[in-house]
């Protein structure tokens, strides 16, 4: 009996490994504007269940909730696959824990909002913690940064811009990324004339 359940035991295993987590993050799409005070954060986060069957997922988003004077306001989550707002959010220091439901097969997008301050030298998205938690690189990325405010100038990212573009009231950066496995987060420093 116990050769026939280790027999059972392997493929059950070798297809849960091969399948990964019933449910993958496969892409996202962020937004930031950065003013003389905040940067506000929209951002849309796709998520994919594996299976043919429910699932029941935590989701973990990172969000600085411990930052010492710097206040974090306005958090949202909206589940825009079911046009409502997501209440049962657990807030510990690392980020925001919640968890949903998916049917077999589905497809889900999240909307998440906040409004942060910062120090008036660097705002920071935590993109390296979001992507390890998932254990797998992002297949589709864009992170866009929009400034309106003349007087701030950005001095550096810790990611190279492969669009930066500039009229008369706004300039805006973004990144494309595909298969990304980050190595750090998305640091931006800049000053303010």
């Amino acid at each position: 009996m116990k050769k026939n359940l280790f027999i059972l035991i392997i493929p059950a295993f070798i297809a849960s490994s091969a399948y990964g987590q019933p449910v993958s993050f496969y892409k996202e799409n962020l937004l930031m504007k950065l003013d003389a005070s905040h940067i506000t954060v929209t951002g849309e986060y796709s998520f994919r269940n594996n299976y043919g069957v429910d699932v029941n997922q935590t989701i973990f988003f990172p969000l600085p909730l411990a930052t010492g004077e710097l206040k974090l306001d306005s958090v949202s989550v909206f589940d825009e696959s079911e046009q409502t707002y997501i209440r049962h959010i657990r807030k510990l220091p690392a980020g925001l824990f919640f968890q949903l439901t998916f049917h077999g097969q589905e497809q889900k997008k999240l909307r998440i909002y906040y409004v942060m301050d910062h120090d008036g030298r660097n705002a920071r998205y935590l993109v390296i913690t979001h992507v390890q938690y998932w254990r797998n690189p992002l297949p589709q990325g864009t992170y866009t940064l929009q400034i309106e405010d003349p007087s701030i100038t950005i001095d550096s990212t810790s990611y190279k811009p492969d669009n930066v573009l500039s009229d008369n009231t706004r300039t805006t950066h973004t990144w494309h990324k595909t298969n990304f496995n980050p190595d750090k987060e998305l640091d931006i420093w800049f000053h303010k004339k």
